[in-house]
C-alpha cells in the first residue's frame, strides 16, 4: 500500500515517516525535498537534481543527499516496514498554491494518506477541501505535538476543534505525540507498549494496517468474483499436457524480519527479494484453492488471466506476496487487540448474526446471477447490492443495543458504503459491481470480526 504523507512545512510528516517504519530515516534538521521510501535489499538513492538528471549512491546519507539539492529523492531500504507498505512524503514551499498542487499530485499515486497538522487552519481546509472523494475515504488528520497541546490543556479542544472543521473529511482524526512515540523504541529493539499507546503511536499504526488490510482483502474479492464470473470460460479452457514455466521463486534469505507493530508498520515475514523500482506497490496473491492434478493447468490459467488484468489496473505484484495473507492476519489480531472492544450486548450480537446470514444468502443469489448471464449480469448485480446494501442500513439502524460503540461503528460503515454504492452506480466501468459486492462482503467480516472479539 502507498502511504502520502501530506502538510503544511514544519507540521511533522518526517517524523511520522519515522515512526512508521521504525528507523530514524531522516535526522532532525536535515532538509530533503519530496522523498519515495520503498523496501531495497540494499540500501540505494537516486536524487533528481535541478536539471533533470539523476545520481545514484549505493548508500543512504541524508546530509550528502541534501548537499546536492536535489528535487526529488527515491530511496531503497532493507526496513521490514517497508515491506508492506511504501511512503511519499510530499514537500513544498510554504504558499497555498504550491502546496494544492503537490497534494493533487500525490492524490494519483498514494493508497493511504495522513494530513499532518497542528490545527488544520482555513488554509488546510481550502486544500484538502479539493482534494478527490476517494482520496479522503482512506485518510487520516494526524494532530501532531499532541504532548504539547496535553501539557498546555489545549488537546480535547483542538482535536474537538479539528474534528468539527475536518467533519466528513477524513476516515479518522487522530492526535499524535510523534517525539514520544518514536522515544517509545528503545534502544534494544523492544516497545514501551504503553508509552506507544499513551502517544497515539499504535492508533495510527493499527490505522494503516486496518487500510493494507482491506486494500489487500478487496482485490481477493474482485479477484475471486471475476474467476467466478468467467467460470464458464475457464472450464473450456484446454487442458495442457505439461505444466506452463513456473515464474522464478523470490530468492529467500535465513535472515527474518520481526519488528513489534507497535514501533513500525510490519510482521514477520521472510525477507525476499524486492520487486522492481518502477513497479507500484505490492498487492496481495490469490491463494490458489486445492485441485486434482489434473485440473491444475486450467487453475494456472486463470491466475494467469487474473495477473493479466491486474497489470492493465496497473496493480504490481510484491515478490514476498505469499507471505501476504498470514501477515494480514496477524495484523487484523493486533487491530481487534488494540481496540479492546467491550463484550457485544445480546440484541446487538443477535442483529449481527442477522445480517451475515442475509449477506450469505444474498451473495448466493448474486453468485447464481453471474453464473446465468455471464457477462451480461454486471448491471443487475450492481443494482440487487445496492438494494442489499441499503437493507442493511436499515436494519441496523433499527435493531441492536444502541449502547455498543461497535453498533455505532458498524452503522457508519454500512451508510459509507450505501454513499459510495451510490457513487459507483453513476459509473460506467465494467469492474464496478465487483467493488460494490467487495464493499458488502467488508461489512460481513467488519461484523464477524466484532462477534469473535
Amino acid at each position: 500500500m502507498r502511504v502520502a504523507l501530506l502538510g503544511m512545512p514544519g507540521s511533522g510528516k518526517s517524523a511520522i515517516l519515522n515512526l512508521l517504519v521504525g528507523q530514524d530515516v531522516i535526522p532532525d534538521g536535515v532538509r530533503l525535498p519530496t522523498l519515495e521510501l520503498a523496501y531495497g535489499d540494499a540500501e540505494k538513492a537516486i536524487c533528481t537534481l535541478p536539471d533533470g538528471s539523476k545520481t545514484a549512491l549505493d548508500h543512504i546519507d541524508t546530509a550528502e543527499i541534501a548537499a546536492m539539492s536535489p528535487v526529488f529523492v527515491e530511496m531503497r531500504m532493507p526496513l521490514p516496514a517497508l515491506r508492506k507498505i511504501s511512503l511519499l512524503e510530499v514537500v513544498a514551499p510554504n504558499d497555498p498554491n504550491a502546496i494544492h498542487r503537490a497534494s493533487q499530485w500525490a492524490a494519483k499515486r498514494c493508497d493511504v494518506t495522513l494530513w499532518s497538522t497542528r490545527g488544520f487552519n482555513e488554509t488546510e481546509q481550502r486544500i484538502w477541501g479539493t482534494m478527490p472523494d476517494l482520496t479522503k475515504d482512506h485518510a487520516f488528520c494526524m494532530i501532531t505535538r499532541a504532548d504539547f497541546l496535553k501539557t498546555e490543556g489545549m488537546l480535547e479542544t483542538t482535536v474537538g476543534a479539528v474534528k468539527l472543521a475536518a467533519k466528513d473529511e477524513f476516515a479518522e482524526v487522530l492526535p499524535i505525540a510523534t517525539t514520544q512515540a518514536i522515544n517509545a523504541r528503545r534502544t534494544d529493539g523492544t516497545v514501551d507498549k504503553v508509552a506507544m499507546r499513551d502517544s497515539g503511536g499504535s492508533a495510527l499504526i493499527s490505522a494503516v494496517l486496518k487500510q493494507v488490510e482491506r486494500g489487500r482483502q478487496s482485490a481477493v474479492d474482485m479477484a475471486d468474483m471475476m474467476l467466478h464470473q468467467h467460470a464458464d470460460l475457464l472450464a473450456r479452457a484446454p487442458q495442457q499436457t505439461t505444466a506452463p514455466a513456473a515464474e522464478p521463486e523470490p530468492k529467500a534469505t535465513e535472515e527474518t524480519a520481526t519488528v513489534n507493530t507497535d514501533a513500525s508498520v510490519s510482521e514477520p515475514t521472510p525477507v525476499t527479494e524486492p520487486v522492481p523500482e518502477e513497479a507500484p506497490v505490492p498487492a496481495p496473491t490469490l491463494d490458489e484453492p486445492e485441485e486434482p492434478a489434473e485440473a491444475k493447468p486450467a487453475a494456472q490459467d486463470a491466475i494467469s488471466r487474473l495477473r493479466e488484468i491486474a497489470k492493465r489496473k496497473n496493480v504490481s505484484r510484491d515478490a514476498a506476496a505469499d507471505a501476504a495473507a498470514a501477515a494480514a492476519a496477524e495484523a487484523a489480531a493486533e487491530i481487534a487487540e488494540a481496540k479492546a472492544l467491550a463484550a457485544l450486548k445480546p440484541a446487538t450480537r443477535d442483529a449481527y448474526t442477522h445480517v451475515i446470514t442475509y449477506i450469505e444468502e444474498r451473495g448466493t443469489e448474486l453468485a447464481a446471477v453471474l453464473e446465468e448471464q455471464g457477462d451480461n449480469g454486471a448491471a443487475e448485480v450492481m443494482a440487487l447490492t445496492a438494494d442489499h446494501i441499503q437493507w442493511l442500513c436499515d436494519y441496523l439502524n433499527e435493531n441492536g443495543d444502541d449502547a455498543d460503540q461497535s453498533l455505532q461503528r458498524a452503522r457508519d460503515t454500512a451508510f459509507d458504503a450505501a454513499d459510495m454504492v451510490q457513487l459507483m452506480q453513476m459509473e460506467k466501468r465494467d469492474d464496478v459491481a465487483l467493488e460494490a459486492v467487495s464493499l458488502m462482503l467488508q461489512i460481513k467480516r467488519e461484523l464477524q470480526a466484532d462477534l469473535a472479539a
